[in-house]
């Protein structure tokens, strides 16, 4: 791709701030926030021919283990990795990543030995508890005094596929507390858990396809909520409704990427893609209605 000029980058510019304004006789030192026009900048991309991922995932759950000096804690105060995390954790960028509050309900749902054993039903229980994914972050202390090092296992489960892990590693840097470290290596676990959500979601807007859907519905009320959800996703390109009745709506979906990446697309908007014979089917995730549609046709 080429490098874009000067008035085609400032033509796409929505918007910009200053702050953090520091002065001195010699030099003027700032930070700049820029805001680009979505519009522009995706119809810039998608002209170029250019993959780029635009759909946020659906809002992860950390769980953090910390291990440390023959202890190991979840719940429990003091967890300086559970701090850390209160830092980098928010609703900015492309993985939504949250903590649990760590009630009487969360503790009872989870335990540390079931986060570090890989319960999937008591993982699970608790994803559903907060609407999210979940990833166990288990990080390991190591070494002391200067020398002290991070080792972190994470484990993401998604309802959808196979559980995720990866790992991660970070030293004492010179003149560096350990809560610095901690926070540095939380920092890093988020950026690979975007850099991983970026691979999968990555739409090739060359490519398409065309599907005929069916989606089970209890009721107009339901059927516009799910309309909402639909319209809401960016690899949808057009969205006809063929045929409504009380039971189903019938909707034929052209949408950038391939039925993979649809499928993915549609997961973070908590909605299920699968087919059945030569037909498809839309759902609400852990829904019944298309068993219960299958049952009664």
């Amino acid at each position: 791709m080429s490098i874009p000029d000067q008035r085609t980058i400032i033509n796409m510019v929505r918007d910009f701030g200053v702050s953090n304004e520091k002065t001195s006789s010699v030099r003027y030192i700032a930070d700049m926030t820029v805001r680009f026009k979505a519009d522009q900048v995706r119809a810039f991309l998608r002209n170029r021919n250019v993959p780029f991922a635009e759909t946020s995932a659906r809002k992860v759950l950390i769980l953090p283990v910390y291990s440390a000096q023959g202890y190991t804690n979840l719940w429990d105060d003091p967890n300086p990795w559970r701090d850390a995390w209160g830092k980098v954790s928010g609703d900015s960028g492309l993985v939504p990543v949250s903590l649990p509050v760590g009630d009487l309900d969360d503790i009872g749902t989870v335990s540390v030995e079931q986060a570090q054993s890989g319960d999937q039903t008591a993982v699970n229980k608790i994803g559903q508890r907060y609407g999210a994914n979940v990833a166990v972050a288990d990080a390991t202390m190591s070494g002391d005094g200067d020398a002290q090092s991070v080792d972190v296992s994470v484990t993401r489960y998604d309802a959808n596929g196979s559980p995720q892990v990866f790992g991660v590693h970070e030293s004492l840097a010179a003149g560096e507390s350990v809560p610095t470290m901690l926070e540095r290596a939380a920092a890093d676990v988020r950026a690979k858990l975007e850099s991983s959500w970026k691979q999968a979601s990555m739409i090739d807007y060359g490519a398409s396809g065309e599907l005929m859907v069916f989606v089970p519905i209890t009721g107009m009320d339901d059927w516009a909520g799910i309309e909402n959800r639909l319209e809401n996703l960016p690899v949808i390109k057009l969205m006809r409704v063929v045929a409504m009745s009380r039971r189903e709506v019938q909707i034929d979906v052209e949408f950038a990427g391939t039925p993979d990446q649809f499928r993915i697309a549609l997961a973070q908007q908590n909605l299920d893609l699968q087919q059945i014979d030569q037909l498809w089917f839309v759902e609400p995730s852990g829904s019944d209605r298309l068993a219960k549609l299958m049952a009664n046709p």
